[in-house]
């Protein structure tokens, strides 16, 4: 008797590990954005290779049997490596970019841009930190970084610029009933010299804070934790609506400020200049 035996596709064991996590081959399919058929038709197949059943298939519950207890582990640690192995190969053929950014503009453009280039370049591995401003043109000169969000161009003829996002600040009150910004309610981010000296030309209650920070999260937090006024983005404040009490006191025609995409002009890796240029473009 001739026996056939069944290949196996790492791709197999990944659908082995989804079905056991949602106890379910329909929201594995859905996860896997696979019809509920190809699942199936790859648990058979894995099935078929250990010659054991795996699970135990119910109307309304699928357990693993022993045999699948038992592969769980194995197939854990077989697609961590090879999760891993993946990732250094895609390191060493250069599919890969390191980003830096400032602590604001982080806060303000790093998911989009993050999103942006896992749409376009799946298969890449991104590396993500939050530097000061020098670091970052520091670390993009020494080609530590390939790319650096700021929320002002960084200044070097070597190095090019592009605006990514153009955003207007207002004055907002958040969870207070007082009236008046001053040094016991407001809460003042650092935009940087030019919006600050704007800021301070437009009213003198604003040279005072009980917070001063860099961090468009921590005094959004101060705001929800103990209310007060502060210099915010619109469609951050639009996003606080709801659970907070919050309101427009001024809006400031001049004042704004806006996040950069800072790179080298002598690019040498030809796959991120075709980054490089979905941002241009």
């Amino acid at each position: 008797m001739i026996r056939c035996e069944a290949s196996m596709d790492i791709r197999f064991l990944s659908t082995f590990l989804e079905v056991a996590k949602t106890r379910h081959f329909g929201k594995a399919a859905e996860n896997l954005y696979l019809t509920q058929s190809a699942v199936s038709a790859r648990i058979k197949l894995v099935e078929e290779y250990f010659q054991t059943t795996l699970f135990i298939r119910h109307r309304n519950s699928i357990q693993l049997t022993p045999a699948g207890e038992k592969l769980l582990p194995f197939a854990h640690q077989l697609n961590d490596t090879l999760r891993d192995a993946k990732r250094e190969l895609q390191l060493e053929s250069g599919e890969f970019v390191v980003c830096g950014a400032t602590q604001l503009a982080s806060e303000l453009g790093f998911t989009s841009m993050l999103a942006s280039i896992h749409q376009a370049f799946p298969d890449w591995s991104v590396k993500a930190e939050v530097l000061t401003l020098e670091s970052l043109s520091r670390q993009l000169h020494e080609r530590s970084i390939d790319v650096a969000l700021s929320s002002e161009p960084l200044k070097s003829e070597e190095i090019q610029a592009v605006k990514l996002l153009h955003v207007p600040l207002s004055l907002y009150a958040c969870n207070t009933s007082e009236s008046t910004p001053g040094g016991k309610n407001y809460v003042s981010i650092e935009w940087g010299a030019k919006i600050r000296n704007a800021l301070y030309h437009s009213s003198f209650h604003l040279r005072d804070a009980r917070l001063r920070t860099n961090s468009l999260r921590l005094a959004i937090n101060s705001l929800k934790e103990e209310g007060g006024f502060a210099v915010l983005p619109d469609s951050v404040a639009t996003s606080l609506r709801g659970d907070n009490d919050i309101t427009c006191v001024h809006s400031f025609d001049e004042v704004q400020t806006a996040v950069y995409i800072n790179s080298m002009k002598n690019v040498k890796r030809a796959s991120l200049q075709t980054l490089l240029d979905i941002f241009s473009t």
